[in-house]
């Protein structure tokens, strides 16, 4: 596949480094600086301006199979998508930043052929762990009817020292991998697990929420604060009221803060610097089940976290526009961050893989959770999955089958159409994607 990148930003990056072995990737940027720290990657690097005719007729925009515009201009993007698919490009993806260029893009007025918001994407991956007690990632997959949840364990857990087969696991759920210190394991009913490991789980979301309090202890959220009241902590705010809670959100301009007012009515909003001690305290904001910060510095989030931390709030979620900090912020206490371009990165990469429905990065790009509909052609359609020759390191945590979800045991035989929900390693995906 011929692969035209225009930014190599973060997002661009790393699309470019997962694609260079496999695709022949191109890579326009207009930053000498950007552009330098793509010589060690096997793509061709382009120096101009991705909106330019001129520089996307010298990077044969018109043959390229897809075209990702994913600079930090919405406007630059899309005008680089349409011109490119004026050119002849196959298909077109555009990163913006507004939520408000997807409502023009739906309309079918702006000529690109998909359109991706990290705002809001960042947004629902945020409200999704809200959702989940105590989980490190959750995605979803075939349309919100399967979850995916990774959940690290503590000594108290009742899931510590049992066989796996003992745990008698909620109807609908399937643990499908085992992670100690770094290693990714898919377990058998004998493995046990021990304080520390991270566990990742898949099954229907009533299944997943239920095993991830019974795992952790935590209950669901109910009394939430954002930290926050720019795009993603508005769109989030708005997502938790239709799910019937009732956020508090703080914002500091008064402006913007008065708009927040009027459009969330079952949001408290308040006018405040959210670093301010006392008035963290006077409203008893380490009475939250969950804090989240969404402001707009990576440094002042992780001062809010560490400020919702020291107040007793027991969950801290922040994000984070570096993808680097990830790591760090989660080292000194916080207990999930979320990396808009690394959200919209996994996105993006789906179109890609021809019959990747779904999917996700998970581990430091150790393992996927990858949704794939089996094919006529497939040499499992038909085996009982006991008898099928599936890679090692790889196993089905799921299978949808039209309106009907199933946690797939040895004797189930996959059936061509079913889409399938595997957890594998890195280095078994393709020949799991040959499988299905």
């Amino acid at each position: 596949m011929r692969v035209l990148i225009i930014g190599a930003g973060q997002v661009g990056r790393s699309i470019a480094q997962e694609l260079q072995h496999d695709h022949d990737v191109i890579v326009i940027e207009r930053s000498p600086q950007r552009l330098d720290l793509l010589r060690h990657y096997d793509v061709l690097a382009i120096h101009g301006n991705g909106a330019s005719l001129k520089v996307l007729r010298e990077a044969e925009a018109g043959r390229a199979d897809l075209v990702i515009a994913c600079t930090d201009v919405d406007e630059v993007n899309i005008v680089a998508c349409a011109a490119s698919k004026q050119q002849g490009a196959a298909f077109t993806i555009a990163r913006v930043h507004d939520p408000e260029y997807i409502e023009t893009w739906e309309s079918g007025r702006l000529g690109v052929d998909f359109m991706v918001c990290s705002e809001l994407l960042t947004s629902e991956t945020i409200a999704e762990l809200i959702g989940v007690p105590a989980a490190r990632e959750v995605h979803t997959f075939a349309e919100g009817r399967i979850l995916m949840a990774e959940l690290s364990v503590d000594e108290d857990s009742p899931l510590v020292g049992r066989p796996l087969a003992e745990l008698e696991l909620p109807r609908g759920a399937r643990i499908v991998s085992i992670i100690h210190d770094g290693w990714v394991r898919i377990p058998t009913g004998r493995d046990r697990i021990r304080p520390g490991d991270l566990i990742v789980s898949i099954g229907t979301p009533e299944a997943i929420t239920q095993l991830n309090r019974r795992a952790s202890g935590a209950a669901q959220a109910q009394d939430v604060v954002i930290l926050g009241g720019g795009r993603i902590g508005y769109r989030l705010a708005l997502t938790l009221e239709r799910r019937g809670l009732h956020p508090r959100l703080i914002e500091s301009d008064p402006e913007r803060s008065r708009w927040l007012a009027e459009q969330l009515p079952h949001t408290q909003v308040f006018q405040s610097d959210a670093t301010d001690l006392d008035f963290l305290e006077r409203e008893r904001i380490g009475e939250a089940d969950v804090g989240v910060s969404v402001l707009r510095r990576d440094e002042t989030n992780l001062l809010c976290a560490l400020l919702l931390k020291s107040l007793g709030v027991p969950r801290v979620i922040v994000g984070v526009s570096d993808p680097n900090y990830i790591r760090v912020f989660e080292r000194v206490g916080v207990d999930v961050a979320v990396s808009a371009r690394k959200v919209v990165a996994e996105e993006i990469l789906r179109f890609t893989k021809s019959r990747i429905a779904g999917m996700s990065i998970l581990e430091g790009d150790r393992a996927e959770v990858i949704e794939i509909t089996v094919t006529e052609e497939s040499p499992l359609a038909g085996v009982p999955l006991k008898e099928a020759n599936f890679p090692e390191g790889a196993t089905i945590g799921a299978v949808v089958r039209g309106k009907e979800v199933l946690i797939p045991r040895g004797s189930d035989v996959l059936r061509p159409g079913d889409r399938a929900i595997v957890f594998a390693r890195k280095d078994v995906v393709p020949e799991v994607e040959k499988r299905l």
